[in-house]
């Protein structure tokens, strides 16, 4: 008797097991019908993609019947292709079109904002000296500058910062960090008028003035202005060592003014140098100056 269960249980094994065996068959005759399928959904869509021969067919075309065969033959190859097979056509066939047409846009796009940021009129262009821990001054800072002169808010203000303008710290920080832009670029942008003011501590502005970085106030301050410090405060009149180790009228002492306050620089004793001596280095300079000192020399 349990010869014969056992009999039994061994035919139910192995019953399972051929059942199993077909089901694991079946499972991967579909996958390979799957992949077959899709192996030759692939092949089909391939056909259909443009040859080197389409080309060489069209070449001697004029360019509205290319475009016109070219149309027609589109149409014809996706009617029949699903929505994913001609997005993923739609791609392939136009790519490069595509690919241009957005180079051209991005290229256009950062040309535009660049000429758009670099042609607007600049309402001051200056340059910080020796003020370490001062937060970056921003546009709002010098609002109240603009608002007295009604400038809109497309002007620019274009500023530099650097805490390195010393002439006992020069030559060693130089040796160095001869890279450093205040080293590098500061002077090049000085001598290219790209600033119209210099703000400082005495310490910068004899660093500036040793440098040859700043010009003399009689050769760059508005005449109408120059007569007005003259006049009117001609102690603020602050002359530094040149060069030659000449004493030389480098700057002008705007210490104590509403202006200089507004700043909230890190030293009390605040002095403007003047760098450039273009048309509109003097017209700005001579604005500023105006408005720190209430000159009424500009409606």
């Amino acid at each position: 008797m349990k010869e014969y269960a056992k009999d039994i249980d061994e035919k139910n094994e192995a019953s399972e097991s051929t059942d199993d065996k077909t089901i694991k068959e079946s499972e991967t005759d579909e996958n390979e019908e799957s992949t077959s399928d899709k192996a030759s959904k692939k092949e089909e869509f391939d056909e259909k993609l443009p040859t080197a021969e389409d080309n060489l067919e069209l070449h001697g075309l004029s360019r509205k019947e290319r475009n016109k065969i070219k149309r027609e033959k589109y149409r014809k190859t996706t009617e029949d292709m699903s929505r994913k097979e001609k997005i993923n056509y739609f791609f392939y066939y136009f790519k490069v079109p595509i690919l241009v047409t957005l180079a051209v846009i991005v290229s256009l796009t950062f040309i535009t904002i660049s000429l758009y940021k670099n042609t607007r009129p600049v309402a001051l262009s200056f340059a910080l000296l020796n003020s370490p821990s001062v937060e970056y001054l921003t546009k709002d800072d010098f609002k109240d500058y603009m608002d007295f002169y009604d400038m809109p808010s497309s002007y620019r203000i274009i500023d530099f910062y650097s805490n390195k303008c010393d002439l006992d710290i020069y030559e060693d920080y130089y040796s160095k960090n001869p890279n450093d832009a205040v080293y590098a670029q500061f002077p090049s942008l000085c001598y290219n008028d790209y600033f119209d003011v210099i703000i400082s501590d005495k310490t910068g502005i004899e660093y500036c003035g040793k440098m040859s970085l700043i010009i003399p106030l009689e050769d760059s301050l508005d005449l109408s202005m120059s007569k007005y410090i003259n006049d009117n405060c001609p102690e603020r009149i602050i002359s530094v060592n040149n060069v030659n180790d000449d004493l030389t009228p480098y700057a002008i002492d705007i210490s104590g003014t509403e202006f200089a306050e507004s700043l909230g620089l890190d030293y009390d004793d605040v002095y403007i140098a003047l760098p450039g001596q273009s048309a509109r280095n003097i017209a700005n300079s001579k604005r500023l100056l105006n408005y720190i000192f209430d000159a009424g020399l500009i409606n």
